[in-house]
């Protein structure tokens, strides 16, 4: 990984232009606006009242995440495929509306004093399973062009159970909750597989693919790492 810093041409097919420098600032600046936002917004009582009403229930809560960072993620992609910015830049807004919503109410449910630290522990354990995911696609000649179909597959699978816990057994949505974790380190690892590939010519839908991943590890982590200090500060 240490000499494809830079810029990376391949001509084989047509020319592509990787600059993982400007990949990783877009994404981590992404990343940093949407956990301030995230942030910012836990101290709005309306928008965490917003959000623990959609969010509350299992069904609208999927459906919220689904249409908000399913679909601006969707939306971003055809943005960069077409070469429009405006459209790219909806779906960037849309998705960080949708992590924003489900994390501020996540915090706003917290107490004040554990927000800040519950946001550095993540990062710090989101970042830790980012390099760790980059280290094994980077070092490895392993084919990751499936991951994307498995992390759907995942996501399937979490709704399914979750959907069953919300009716039958209740335990299960604790389970589907590992399983949409998963599902994320799943997707980080494609999208990470797919720069390291050049499978898109854009640095920007690349740089918003890996911010789409890393910020849905970073909500899981969170929510438990709230749980945990709730627990501890009990």
């Amino acid at each position: 990984m240490s000499g494809s810093f830079g810029r990376v041409k391949r001509t084989a097919t047509g020319a592509v232009d990787r600059n993982l420098t400007k990949i990783i600032g877009i994404s981590t600046g992404l990343i940093a606006v949407n956990i301030l936002a995230m942030l910012a917004l836990s101290f709005v009582p309306s928008v965490v009242g917003l959000g623990s009403v959609l969010f509350g229930n299992f069904f609208i809560g999927i459906a919220v995440f689904a249409v908000t960072v399913g679909g601006g993620s969707w939306v971003a992609s055809k943005g960069t495929q077409r070469g429009s910015l405006p459209l790219a830049g909806v779906g960037v807004t849309l998705t960080q509306l949708g992590y924003a919503l489900f994390g501020a109410t996540a915090l706003g449910l917290a107490a004040a004093a554990l927000r800040l630290l519950a946001i550095g522990i993540s990062v710090v354990v989101t970042g830790a399973i980012t390099a760790a995911v980059a280290y094994i696609v980077f070092t490895t000649g392993r084919d990751f062009s499936s991951w994307q179909n498995y992390s759907f597959y995942l996501f399937i699978g979490g709704f399914a159970l979750g959907a069953v816990g919300f009716f039958i057994f209740q335990p299960l949505i604790l389970l589907a909750s590992l399983v949409f974790f998963a599902a994320f380190v799943v997707s980080l690892a494609y999208e990470i597989w797919a720069v390291k590939e050049n499978r898109y010519a854009s640095d920007l839908r690349n740089a918003i693919g890996i911010y789409a991943a890393v910020m849905g590890v970073f909500v899981n982590v969170l929510i438990w790492v709230l749980r945990i200090l709730e627990l501890l500060d009990a």
